[in-house]
């Protein structure tokens, strides 16, 4: 049973400097009421009628994003559906497929395009922020032939020999692109692990599943471990997480997965994470109701 966030498998482990505040988050795990949410919350994707079977992969697979690809039209041979009229839904399955080929043929770009597209969905300013960080603007320089690709493709290699936190340093740190930042390097990574063979592990994380995250340390930030530590607030403000919180992040959905899984029920952190980004928040924009 597939219930890790690590290569081969394996629960992702909690950074061996974790500060206090993190580790008694992420290795007390969930409480029994979230755990009753995600379990209310996978069931409801199950009864409806997109995602029509409860088997994991499927759950995931049939996530859908409308996705305006009229707008995309000057990347077409990129897309993983052809442009029609209107809002077309894309799935994380069309996007893997698209993943499956760019492993094929050794080249990145096209994922790059597709997960873009997909994250961007039906808003409007995605082709122009791609167009900048392939042929730069006034503001950030036009790279070099071929320089894209190669970051890319460096950091595919280190996800899938090192880790992904290690491939996020990469993307964030030591070879950033101009303009992709991580929210949707962490999409283009997350479709790269998918359509690999040792499904390293690399999640999704923007904003919105950020602003859970930080859900789940305030309520757990009158306990003692939490007595020293950082605000929750500071602690996931972005939108630039540090490879260490991204590690975090990895190790806390991991770990929910293998507590959800304990009743017999297949879970993966990718279906912990669709769970929480497609969930609805309270008025504070953060917050889940999990009574």
């Amino acid at each position: 049973m597939h219930v890790g966030g690590g290569q081969n498998g394996e629960p992702v482990k909690l950074p061996h400097d974790a500060s206090p505040f993190d580790r008694g988050v992420v290795e007390g795990g969930l409480t029994p009421g979230e755990r009753d949410w995600f379990r209310r919350q996978r069931r409801g994707r199950a009864q409806s009628s997109v995602c029509r079977y409860a088997d994991v992969t499927e759950l995931t697979d049939q996530h859908r994003i409308p996705v305006d690809l009229t707008r995309w039209a000057q990347l077409g041979e990129h897309l993983p559906v052809p442009p029609g009229a209107g809002p077309v839904p894309v799935s994380r399955r069309d996007v893997t497929e698209v993943a499956r080929h760019c492993r094929e043929n050794r080249v990145w770009l096209p994922l790059l395009a597709a997960s873009f597209a997909w994250g961007w969905g039906r808003r409007g300013f995605g082709p122009t922020r791609l167009t900048w960080i392939l042929h730069g603007n006034t503001r950030w320089p036009a790279p070099p032939p071929g320089e894209v690709e190669r970051r890319l493709a460096h950091a595919v290699d280190v996800l899938d020999h090192e880790s992904a936190w290690s491939a996020y340093r990469y993307l964030a740190e030591e070879d950033k692109v101009c303009g992709l930042g991580p929210a949707f390097f962490t999409k283009f990574l997350y479709f790269a692990g998918r359509a690999g063979d040792r499904r390293p592990g690399a999640l999704i994380l923007d904003d919105r599943l950020a602003g859970r995250m930080r859900g789940f340390w305030l309520r757990r930030a009158d306990e003692t471990y939490a007595a020293q530590g950082k605000s929750p607030h500071r602690l996931w403000r972005g939108s630039v997480w540090s490879p260490y919180r991204y590690h975090v992040y990895l190790a806390f959905l991991g770990r929910a997965a293998v507590q959800l899984a304990e009743d017999g029920e297949q879970w993966t952190p990718e279906l912990v994470e669709l769970l929480l980004f497609r969930s609805d928040p309270d008025a504070t924009g953060a917050e889940l109701s999990f009574s």
